[in-house]
């Protein structure tokens, strides 16, 4: 077995005479949305050159070649964005999770929590309700449906169409655990016992709630009550699992389980339900805007977070998360924010970034002020995001006179 191994955002130089140029071809074929390639030429002394796309994970490229691409953060840190991004924070198991130190270590103690979570939900009972059903019976149930009735009758058949209600566990809430479930184990678990528990779920399910496909926005956006709450957590492991192991990854034997990770998606999302869950008084976020550039909404800007005053509802700042570690902001993303922030009506952008080694700025183009902050990922999340609030509270200090979110400076995590 062949492990290639490279890291986030590096280049990694492989000789042409160290590979087989089939495999290259494969792997640009099949994953150049998640890896860079250049090919051999004089100017890279004949190497193929791979980086990443901001993705890390274990992407197989034939039955006995994986490349294995890790984080430049700590695991730990990743499980505590994974946290915050997918709503995992009552599940309270950060012990044992974070002290793992590989990516397919903690892939696997994700999937063995969701096994034994769905277990310990069916022994309590799964979360019924009632669903609406139409059907042909030799006796009434619920309300009889005239004008169908009518028609069987003069067909000559004795029974009624009723449609009634139904009080079942094939719900959706149990539909998305039963796929998620069926799905799992095509990723080549490598644990005997996380395999076991993955086989237990799935059949404690599959008797009584339908085998049907679902899709990772079938997860969010749903509604919770008192007799379903627990069910958030483990429909954010699905999400997680449905999106990062797509079909694209199923490729030749299963030596090394195959996922990736895009970390400029899960940033945004971190630093999103990050701010939605420590937002200071005075003032709240909204992710993923969408401004309108006309009136039918054909053409729209996508913002990622809109920062607002909560009395006036004023737009305080508009902010754009750049998954980047370059030396300084490029053109680019400076062009992108003073649209958004002139769409928005306000002076104030903000480019979010995850490490201190992009140098900060501090501009202004025409009326819009442009400024970067940093959210160190590379340190514990809370504290890089108490660091984060800081400087953002600065910034808004600044925008209007006299203003204060009364932001905490919190202690640093034991």
């Amino acid at each position: 077995m062949q492990l290639i191994t490279i890291e986030e955002e590096k280049e990694f130089r492989i000789p042409r005479s160290d590979i087989d140029e089939n495999l290259v071809v494969s792997l640009h074929r099949h994953h150049k949305e998640r890896i860079d390639i250049a090919f051999p030429t004089l100017l890279n002394d004949y190497c193929y050159v791979l980086r990443s796309k901001g993705y890390i994970g274990q992407i197989p490229i034939s039955d006995d070649t994986t490349l294995r691409i890790n984080p430049k953060v700590p695991i730990s840190n990743i499980f505590r964005m994974l946290e915050y991004a997918y709503h995992l924070k009552s599940f309270q198991f950060l012990e044992g999770v974070t002290n793992v130190e590989s990516l397919a270590e903690l892939f696997e103690n994700l999937v063995s929590i969701l096994a034994k979570r769905v277990l310990d939900r069916v022994r309590k009972g799964l979360y019924r309700g009632y669903l609406r059903e139409q059907d042909s019976l030799g006796f009434q149930r619920g309300r009889i449906r005239v004008m169908p009735s009518l028609r069987a009758a003069l067909r000559g058949s004795p029974r009624l169409e009723c449609e009634y209600e139904e009080h079942t566990a094939d719900l959706i809430d149990n539909r998305i655990l039963v796929w998620t479930l069926n799905q799992l184990p095509r990723y080549g678990l490598k644990r005997d016992d996380v395999r076991h528990q993955v086989r237990q779920a799935y059949h404690a399910l599959a008797g009584a709630v339908s085998v049907d496909r679902v899709e990772a926005s079938d997860c969010i956006h749903r509604f919770y009550n008192r007799l379903n709450d627990d069910y958030k957590p483990m429909h954010g492991l699905c999400r997680f699992f449905l999106e990062h192991c797509g079909p694209t990854l199923e490729i030749g034997e299963r030596h090394f389980i195959p996922f990736v990770l895009n970390m400029p998606s899960l940033f945004e999302s971190f630093v999103a339900d990050w701010l939605k869950e420590h937002s200071p008084k005075g003032f709240y976020t909204t992710p993923q805007y969408q401004a309108n550039l006309d009136e039918i909404g054909k053409f729209f800007f996508r913002i990622d977070l809109v920062l607002r005053d909560m009395i006036t509802d004023r737009v305080l700042a508009v902010m754009d998360t750049k998954y980047k570690r370059d030396q300084k902001p490029v053109e680019e993303d400076i062009k992108d924010i003073v649209a958004y922030a002139v769409r928005m009506r306000t002076d104030s952008g903000i480019l979010i970034y995850p490490s201190t080694d992009t140098q900060p700025i501090d501009l202004k183009v025409g009326d819009v002020k442009v400024r970067s902050v940093v959210f160190d990922i590379s340190r514990d999340p809370d504290q890089g995001g108490y660091a984060f609030l800081n400087e953002v509270e600065g910034i808004i200090s600044n925008v209007e006179s006299g203003f204060s979110l009364g932001v905490r400076v919190f202690p640093p995590r034991a």
